[in-house]
C-alpha cells in the first residue's frame, strides 16, 4: 500500500468528533441516533445547555451542529454561542439548527462562520446526517491534500539535497566529474 493510500485508510477510520447542542432532549436524542446509525465512525458528546457545551470545547471536536436558540437553561446562544465556539476551537466546522426559516438568521450566522444551517423541519435529522456526512468527506478531502502536499514537500527536499550534494562534490572533487 502507497503512502498516500495509506494515510487515506487510516484517516478515515479514525473517529470523528462531533458535538452536538440541542435544548429538546427527544431531538437531541433523535440527531444523536441517527447520527450512530448512519456514520459509524462518529464519536459523539451531546449537550443539552450551552456550559457543558463550551466546556467540552477544550476537546476540539471537528463538527459541532449547534441549537441556534435554546431555553431559558442555558447561560448563552445564538450568535454569542457561535462567536464562543469559534474562540475556544476555531478550526471546527459548524451547522446550526434553526426553528424557521429565517434568512436574516441564517446570513448572520454564515457571517460568523457557520458552515450551514438546517431548518427544524420534517426531515430535518436526516438534513443534519446527510450535511455532517458532507462535511466529512469535506473534512477528509484535505487531508488527503495535506498528505500530497506532504509528500510532495519531501521529495522537493530529497531532491534538493541530491542536487547540492553533486554540486559541492564537483567543486571539491572536480576530477571525479571530468
Amino acid at each position: 500500500m502507497n503512502y498516500l493510500a495509506a494515510r487515506l485508510f487510516e484517516t478515515q477510520n479514525k473517529p470523528f468528533a462531533i458535538s452536538l447542542i440541542e435544548d429538546n432532549h427527544y431531538y437531541l436524542q433523535g440527531i444523536v441516533n441517527q447520527i450512530k446509525q448512519n456514520i459509524p465512525n462518529a464519536k459523539l458528546t451531546a449537550f443539552t445547555r450551552s456550559s457543558s457545551f463550551i466546556k467540552s470545547l477544550r476537546h476540539k471536536p471537528q463538527i459541532a451542529v449547534v441549537d441556534f436558540y435554546l431555553d431559558e437553561r442555558s447561560e448563552i446562544e445564538g450568535i454569542e454561542l457561535i462567536r464562543e465556539l469559534k474562540l475556544k476551537s476555531p478550526k471546527t466546522q459548524i451547522i446550526v439548527l434553526i426553528g424557521e426559516k429565517r434568512i436574516k438568521t441564517a446570513l448572520r450566522c454564515l457571517d460568523e462562520g457557520v458552515l450551514d444551517y438546517v431548518v427544524k423541519e420534517e426531515n430535518a435529522v436526516d438534513e443534519v446526517v446527510y450535511k455532517v456526512k458532507e462535511l466529512m468527506k469535506q473534512i477528509l478531502t484535505e487531508k488527503e491534500k495535506d498528505a500530497l502536499n506532504s509528500k510532495i514537500l519531501a521529495v522537493i527536499v530529497s531532491i534538493s539535497i541530491i542536487s547540492i550534494t553533486i554540486f559541492l562534490l564537483k567543486i571539491l572533487i572536480p576530477t571525479i566529474f571530468t
